[in-house]
């Protein structure tokens, strides 16, 4: 995401010093309210916990330090979504899926998965947050909030929410400029299951292409990590076929000069 908005960016900055861009997984287009990014799955019965008991709640999944409920939320949003976005959505479907069919707590599995993968496998920490946002804040927008339908992420974490945490952490007057940050004349590559792409640039046109690559697993950067991005296996069909498009657009570029 960053690499991708970077390459996108230096291009906007430097025109003088390149040719072309290529932005893998490039998030660029500066949604205000990206709700596309949890159009996934539902989390009714989390709501009716933290309603009830928030306290046991947090506890079972490891997380009493995030007194906000809304930084709570949005950690157990983002440990559903990273799933799908670094291309192991079995990591969390099979174990849910059993869940089901047996019977058991789903709010327990879910903790499980959390505490086994998203913390204990992908290295996420429960304390980051507490300001998870502030690079969103700093940077332009994306505030993830819930889309009206069949969302993981709270209805609680709103346009409000992260409104209220952006002056709670930097003070009255910051709001973001989201026209003022759109670009083009860049080359992009999304993988398909990653949920980012939405902010990505999707329908290709002659002079800003963009390729996606799809598969059941392909995530994010997958054009340059393969697939699945978890464990690292840059090759494979998706990958070389993706690097052989991006290098054909170089070329282009340079016969242009």
């Amino acid at each position: 995401m960053f690499a991708g908005a970077l390459s996108a960016w230096f291009r906007l900055k430097f025109p003088h010093l390149t040719c072309g861009s290529l932005a893998s997984s490039g998030v660029v287009l500066a949604v205000y309210n990206l709700t596309e990014f949890d159009q996934q799955e539902v989390t009714q019965l989390v709501e009716e916990k933290l309603a009830s008991n928030p306290k046991a709640l947090k506890a079972t999944f490891d997380a009493t330090e995030l007194k906000i409920d809304g930084d709570f939320l949005y950690f157990l949003a983002d440990a559903a979504a990273i799933a799908f976005q670094y291309g192991n959505p079995d990591k969390l479907c099979t174990p849910m899926i059993e869940a089901k069919k047996a019977g058991d707590d789903l709010v327990n599995a879910y903790a499980n998965y959390i505490k086994e993968y998203y913390v204990g496998g992908f290295g996420a920490e429960v304390e980051t947050y507490n300001q998870e946002s502030l690079k969103k804040t700093t940077l332009i927008a994306y505030f993830q909030v819930a889309p009206a339908n069949d969302s993981i992420r709270s209805s609680k974490v709103d346009t409000r929410y992260h409104l209220d945490l952006c002056k709670n952490v930097f003070g009255e007057g910051v709001y973001p400029v989201v026209d003022a940050t759109n670009l083009s004349k860049i080359v992009f590559t999304n993988g398909s299951q990653d949920p980012w792409r939405h902010a990505s640039k999707q329908v290709s046109s002659p002079s800003l292409p963009s390729y996606l690559i799809s598969c059941d697993n392909c995530g994010h950067g997958t054009d340059r990590k393969g697939c699945p991005l978890s464990p690292l296996v840059p090759e494979g069909p998706y990958f070389f076929g993706h690097k052989q498009y991006s290098l054909h657009q170089s070329n282009l570029f340079l016969n242009k000069l």
